[in-house]
């Protein structure tokens, strides 16, 4: 579905459900007031059946479903994560491993069937857990169908996890108030979001014990990120592990 259709649609179950903040009207990898990129297309979920051709190695078009840690195994590459990532990202990170194997493979991906978003609310939430949604969740949407904060829950200090295009984990600040001016963030498929009890300190300690937990695979670089709100320009790396 294109990302306008995305939106549109959005904002129609905004509508429906009579909520007062709107889904931002942004583009894709765009930085709102607190630092979290948004994306405004469907990114790929656990269920999700999409088709790989090439135009000029036909023998090697291919059929593959997300599995429930967010992989895919083509012909050729074997397992390769692709949960949470948009058409064009996949796309690009499929090309590269082809490329290991053939000439100049322009692969060409399209979904043939589309499953629920799945994100993780986790921490100080009523009903913490996996939510499936048909649409694009905002940060507010999914505690709130998490059941919402517990008393005493940290909504400043929450974090949103998820693995960017290149494969490496990041954790962004996203409060659940934030500033006047900064928008409800899109999630994508496979975030976590989590709610802590009591303020986070040091998000790269936090993370070097948090992402043996994560409900996917993440045999990835953990990358933790801190943006300080208001901010408007890409997140600043905090720590790169060697």
């Amino acid at each position: 579905m294109p990302p306008r259709a995305w939106v549109v649609a959005l904002l129609l179950l905004s509508a429906l459900m009579g909520c007062a903040t709107k889904a931002p009207l942004l583009t894709a990898g765009a930085v709102p007031a607190g630092g979290l990129p948004l994306t405004a297309e469907h990114t790929l979920t656990a269920g999700d059946v999409f088709e790989i051709r090439f135009p000029f190695s036909p023998e090697f078009n291919d059929k593959v479903t997300v599995g429930q840690d967010g992989t895919v195994s083509p012909k050729l590459t074997g397992s390769v994560a692709v949960g949470g990532l948009t058409l064009p990202e996949a796309t690009a990170r499929l090309k590269t491993l082809y490329a290991k194997q053939l000439r100049d493979p322009e692969p060409s991906l399209t979904v043939r069937s589309y499953a629920p978003e799945v994100v993780w609310v986790e921490g100080q939430v009523a009903h913490p857990g996996v939510i499936r949604s048909e649409f694009p969740l905002t940060l507010e949407r999914a505690v709130t169908q998490a059941g919402g904060l517990k008393p005493g829950a940290q909504g400043s200090e929450i974090l949103v996890i998820r693995r960017d295009d290149a494969g490496h984990v990041r954790a962004y600040r996203a409060p659940l108030a934030p500033a006047a001016g900064a928008v409800d963030p899109l999630l994508k498929s496979f975030d976590v979001v989590y709610v802590p009890q009591s303020a986070i300190g040091s998000i790269n300690e936090f993370m070097a014990d948090y992402v043996k937990n994560l409900p996917f695979a993440a045999t990835y670089q953990i990358v933790p990120t801190n943006v300080p709100t208001p901010v408007l320009t890409a997140p600043q790396i905090l720590a790169r592990p060697p």
